[in-house]
């Protein structure tokens, strides 16, 4: 044969091994429930929430007969899978955030298209789950979503003037010295916002990562062959570079030269501050709403969408997906995928958003929005999440950090920093993977 014969019927040598592999894996497990057996899921999910749909789920589909769910500590989940798996103890199915994909994406078996479409994927969650997708499949199925929007105290916008809550990032700017108070010694007691550093104001990497995205900032991004490749700081060029901007306007709010000053390292955390009425603005996560209402009952907060860039083309939040996995070294792999895609699906969907009265991350599950403007909040900033593939998230905190602390303390101008944080993406994330 001709070197081209040749290589080309390696292809297809290869394709087809790749097929009888995948068939051997999935082959008639999706869509199926007979034989499914025992499917032990990990999660840290609530506990009450999971066995509500499982319950439920199974008063109508026995395959749920043995499938058990185990709520795991969050602080020490991560290392409880990894040794789990080290020793052939690991659950059929796990959960995990998009934040986590980085570091375990090796360890997980990517579901094929051939048995959950590509299309069938796009069309049924919200676009922010498209993280999960590689060109051979997908890495996990959605199972929730927990989006980040804006908590504000109606009290404190009163007395100062202020009827609606911000719209525009820009709208902080003359917000802020509104809103500054502070007692003889210059301490801080109420003020507009929390932005401007890291230790004291939760989600701080979440909140740089919605300035940077909306100002069409990716962070990360996939080649033409589906590799991670780092573009942090490619956007725009010399000083309108876009991460720069964003940075200077982040760290702006904690410069005292700065008429727009809000915040500094003295003050208590960003959720502490604004459960105790002395914070105008809280940026978190709708998960947040109920405990924020439990710290201080006499608090008159509203929520909405989180700010936009004026004249921005969309509009866009950061969100938190939780979807299903299977491990490499699931037990019961067709069982596994049998139950994730149940749990991923519709009915399931609509049980979760019933119990938890959350947006749902799929398109399809429709909820009466009309007698509830926070539920209406949630639900538009569901659609509007976005987020990107972190390689490894500890390390990318780290990252942020840094960036964020060097140019609050002086270390460093925004170009600076964003040019250090730039070299170590590329170090997080080798050009070939």
């Amino acid at each position: 044969m001709s070197t081209f014969q040749f290589v080309v019927t390696g292809i297809f040598v290869s394709l087809i091994i790749i097929g009888v592999g995948t068939f051997a894996l999935f082959g008639g497990a999706f869509g199926g429930s007979s034989g499914v057996g025992a499917v032990t899921i990990w999660g840290t999910e609530p506990q009450e929430t999971v066995d509500f749909v499982l319950g439920s789920l199974l008063m109508s589909d026995k395959s749920f007969e043995q499938v058990r769910y185990f709520e795991q500590d969050a602080a020490t989940y991560e290392g409880a899978l990894l040794n789990a798996m080290a020793s052939g103890r690991a659950p059929e199915l796990f959960m995990l955030n998009h934040d986590q994909l980085g570091g375990f994406a090796d360890k997980i078996l990517t579901i094929p298209y051939g048995t959950v479409s590509q299309s069938d994927f796009v069309s049924s969650y919200v676009d922010e789950a498209q993280l999960f997708l590689t060109p051979q499949g997908s890495l996990a199925l959605p199972f929730s979503i927990d989006p980040m929007v804006m908590y504000w105290n109606r009290d404190l916008f009163a007395s100062a003037g202020v009827a609606q809550a911000p719209v525009y990032w820009n709208d902080f700017l003359t917000l802020a010295p509104k809103m500054y108070s502070a007692n003889s010694s210059q301490t801080i007691t109420r003020t507009a916002v929390a932005l401007g550093s890291w230790d004291n104001i939760l989600h701080a990497k979440e909140i740089l990562s919605i300035l940077f995205m909306q100002a069409g900032e990716p962070i990360t991004s996939r080649n033409s062959a589906g590799a991670l490749v780092p573009v942090f700081g490619q956007a725009g060029s010399g000083s309108n570079s876009v991460a720069e901007s964003a940075l200077r306007f982040y760290t702006d709010f904690s410069n005292p030269s700065r008429s727009n000053y809000a915040w500094n390292r003295a003050l208590p955390p960003s959720n502490e501050a604004f459960a105790g009425g002395k914070l105008g603005v809280y940026f978190g996560f709708a998960s947040e709403y109920g405990t924020i209402g439990a710290r201080n009952p006499n608090l008159r907060f509203g929520v909405a969408l989180v700010p936009q860039l004026q004249g921005a083309g969309s509009r866009l939040t950061y969100g938190r997906i939780t979807a299903m996995a299977i491990p490499r070294a699931s037990a019961n792999i067709q069982g596994a995928a049998v139950i994730a895609q149940k749990l991923s699906g519709a009915q399931a969907a609509s049980l979760l958003a019933q119990r938890t009265a959350f947006p749902s991350v799929r398109r399809d599950v429709q909820s009466d929005t009309s007698a509830s403007a926070v539920a209406e909040v949630f639900t538009q900033s569901a659609l509007m999440s976005r987020a990107w593939f972190d390689p490894a998230h500890r390390a990318t905190d780290n990252v942020f950090k840094t960036m964020i602390e060097s140019v609050v303390s002086g270390g460093s101008s925004p170009a600076e920093a964003v040019g250090d944080a730039m070299q170590e993406f590329t170090r997080l994330i080798p050009l070939t993977n």
